[in-house]
């Protein structure tokens, strides 16, 4: 598409409009910051037990876990092939699925590098199967978790 049509569909499209387009920053959406205090589990030991599990499933640096609300645990670790792969997450959520488990209430992420957090793909796989209150903890190496309310990482979900 040459620069000139883009500009020409600029123009005429509503979706690219720029008089259509509202910003808005995190305050507008009132997102809390990491340093805010979101409890992660109502029962410290369950919280304790989903974020060694997240540990435990750990491939290749990255590994998770779910929490269902039945209470069950899910596993899930990186698994990378040539041309497809597998996210931890998507893994945890596709064996609570297949299992006929409850709706997905708790996320940990788990990743060596200090680096990892949750993708997009990741986010629509915990929304499609998500409970009305899911919190989400992204753990590294140095033991550090940070807390999020899922719709602070994902407030605008694709809807079925």
């Amino acid at each position: 598409m040459s620069e000139q049509s883009q500009t020409k569909l600029g123009n005429e499209n509503s979706i690219l409009s720029q008089i259509r387009v509202r910003r808005v920053s995190p305050e507008d959406l009132e997102v809390t910051s990491p340093e805010d205090s979101i409890e992660p589990s109502a029962d410290p030991d369950r919280a304790g037990e989903l974020r060694q599990s997240a540990m435990e499933a750990t491939s290749d640096g990255t590994g998770a876990a779910v929490m269902t609300t039945d209470g069950s645990v899910y596993r899930g670790c990186l698994v990378e092939g040539n041309g497809w792969g597998v996210h931890a997450i998507e893994l945890a959520i596709s064996k609570a699925v297949s299992d006929g488990s409850g709706s997905v209430s708790e996320v940990v992420v788990f990743s060596n590098d200090d680096e990892s957090g949750v993708c997009g793909r990741c986010l629509q796989a915990i929304a499609d199967t998500r409970d009305d209150d899911v919190t989400v903890q992204i753990m590294n190496t140095e033991d550090r978790v940070d807390v999020f309310d899922f719709d602070e990482l994902y407030p605008a979900s694709w809807m079925k």
